[in-house]
């Protein structure tokens, strides 16, 4: 059934609109056992990321009850978001477990960091004061993993195809209540029993269902610088590694800095170690700074940092390509889902600030709930209506919360004055109030 109108599982058709790795998506991931002429005949296209993760077995469920899924991402394949991070999936880390068949979660340690180093059930997130070089705070935190951007896209990506290029710029609904066309820039129209937005912070789904007004994100007023280098000396890589292993972080009067690793290509070889350095300040970005006048004015403000924090920024290469991120948000509000044909994932449906670590973790929870929701109207047990209007019901509240809070701790974290009351001071990386029991696979 769908939407009280009898159709079969086989004429299922889901449109995903993103392919970037944080759901920014959910990645459904293929088993790349079938052969792929059997692929090609259920699935014009895999996601990449409608978020990190529904699983391959889901795709197997959907394949086998014929439901279709067509990726497309706007970007070209060539010009694919270059820049690398870390993320770090704590919370979320039993539901991403739960989603992924055994054999990828058997190597999820593939996508880490640092993929030789096995994290213990419980840790800690040192927390540095600025002023004095000591730790501040230790925060406790669950087991932990943080993954590489890149990394994590080719895991789950194996196998899976994407159609890139492909602007959406509109979608009409069927008259009857069932099904809706994609329509894209390049004239192409796809027709499809729902759409999903998984397509990032500025999502064009979410205009389309809101109107650019009231899906316009809100700016940050935050420097925010954010890169991914080597120091190409083993005792300098050592040396920014001593105060985590995994990450760590710094507050003073005049910024913020966070350390992780990056990538540990071969742990007897810490020449070739790349690391994750973020460096931000209350302000507004100076748009006139070129990347050796943006270097220069982080390197000024971590003078004052106690080491290894001023080292990681001061050792930071002359010819490194130096940004600051616009960060911004929305905070949630309910939209028509035009009868569960319409919805949204990660970043498009609750673009939130990094401070507090959030997003990867609510895109995984995203893509549980959806996943499961989109199966009940395979097994006949709700109508596309009643299965994403209860998604939806779950996750906005749950995404507008962690906005609020993660815009909350953004300041707070910058704010000498306030730091100690600052979320993640008091609650560490727990996710939100409004995370539901639907939100945790019960």
């Amino acid at each position: 059934m769908l939407n009280g109108t009898s159709q079969r599982s086989d004429d299922l058709h889901v449109i995903v609109i993103g392919a970037g790795e944080r759901l920014r998506g959910t990645v459904l991931m293929v088993d790349t056992s079938m052969e792929s002429s059997s692929l090609t005949e259920y699935l014009q296209v895999a996601p990449v990321s409608w978020s990190l993760m529904a699983s391959r077995k889901y795709v197997n469920d959907f394949v086998l009850a014929g439901i279709k899924f067509s990726i497309f991402e706007a970007e070209s394949l060539s010009a694919y978001r270059p820049r690398e991070w870390s993320m770090g999936i704590h919370w979320g880390l039993p539901l991403l477990e739960k989603l992924l068949p055994a054999d990828l979660a058997a190597r999820l340690k593939e996508a880490q960091n640092d993929p030789f180093m096995v994290h213990p059930d419980t840790d800690s997130l040192p927390i540095y004061n600025g002023q004095t070089g000591e730790i501040m705070k230790a925060l406790p935190v669950p087991r932990t993993i943080r993954v590489s951007r890149r990394k994590m896209r080719a895991f789950c990506s194996q196998g899976i195809d994407v159609q890139y290029g492909k602007k959406l710029v509109g979608i009409e609904y069927g008259l009857d209540g069932v099904g809706l066309t994609a329509e894209f820039e390049d004239g192409e129209k796809l027709a499809g029993s729902m759409i999903i937005g998984a397509d990032g912070p500025r999502s064009s789904v979410r205009d389309l269902l809101l109107g650019e007004e009231a899906a316009k994100v809100t700016p940050l007023e935050v420097v925010h610088s954010n890169v991914a280098i080597k120091y190409h000396d083993a005792e300098k890589a050592r040396f920014v590694r001593s105060a985590h292993p995994v990450f760590s972080m710094v507050t003073h009067p005049d910024c913020f800095c966070f350390i992780a690793i990056q990538d540990v290509p071969d742990p007897e070889k810490p020449e070739d170690w790349r690391f994750q350095v973020v460096t931000s300040w209350l302000g507004m970005r100076d748009t006139s700074l070129d990347d050796a006048g943006r270097l220069r004015q982080v390197k000024e403000k971590a003078e004052v940092l106690p080491e290894p924090f001023r080292s990681a920024n001061l050792w930071i290469p002359d010819d490194t390509h130096i940004t600051y991120d616009q960060l911004a948000y929305w905070i949630p509000i309910p939209w028509d889902n035009r009868d569960g044909r319409a919805t949204l994932c990660g970043d498009a449906a609750h673009p939130m600030t990094p401070h507090r670590g959030q997003g990867l973790n609510h895109a995984i929870c995203d893509a549980t709930n959806v996943v499961a929701a989109i199966e009940r109207v395979r097994d006949g047990k709700a109508t596309f209506k009643e299965a994403i209007s209860s998604y939806d019901e779950e996750m906005v509240p749950r995404g507008k919360d962690e906005v609020l809070v993660s815009r909350q701790n953004a300041f707070m974290m910058l704010d000498w004055n306030q730091l100690k009351n600052s979320p993640l001071m008091v609650r560490s990386t727990a996710p939100s109030n409004a995370l539901g029991s639907a939100a945790v696979g019960a």
